[in-house]
């Protein structure tokens, strides 16, 4: 899910370059949620867009997906998973291993690229 929002918002400079998966033709979680919840004229755009996408349509997409809310869908979801894994960690006795784990959720919820 993290690696769908850093498709979207990457930085080529961080090692993520952006657009990567949309240029593929991958069906990421947040163009997913839009076409679920986008109707209509709107739908159907989005759906241009996906078929036609250039560069140039950059703009069009992240618009289409700021409307139907799939990045805040997508980030709500990562946070949702990473609090349960951090509930399933307090639950075993402290170890070197539980800290370590810790340390990954962490990074996982600021991860860049």
């Amino acid at each position: 899910m993290v690696d769908d929002l850093l498709d979207l918002t990457g930085d080529p400079s961080m090692g993520k370059p952006r657009g990567t998966d949309v240029h593929d033709g991958k069906m990421t979680l947040p163009i997913i949620h839009a076409l679920t919840i986008l109707h209509g004229a709107e739908r159907e755009h989005l759906s241009d867009v996906l078929q036609n996408f250039s560069d140039e349509r950059w703009e069009e997409l992240i618009e289409l997906l700021d409307s139907a809310g799939s990045m805040g869908y997508v980030r709500q979801l990562i946070d949702n998973h990473l609090q349960r894994a951090k509930d399933a960690l307090e639950a075993l006795p402290a170890s070197e291993g539980r800290d370590l784990l810790f340390e990954l959720v962490r990074m996982s919820r600021s991860r860049r690229n």
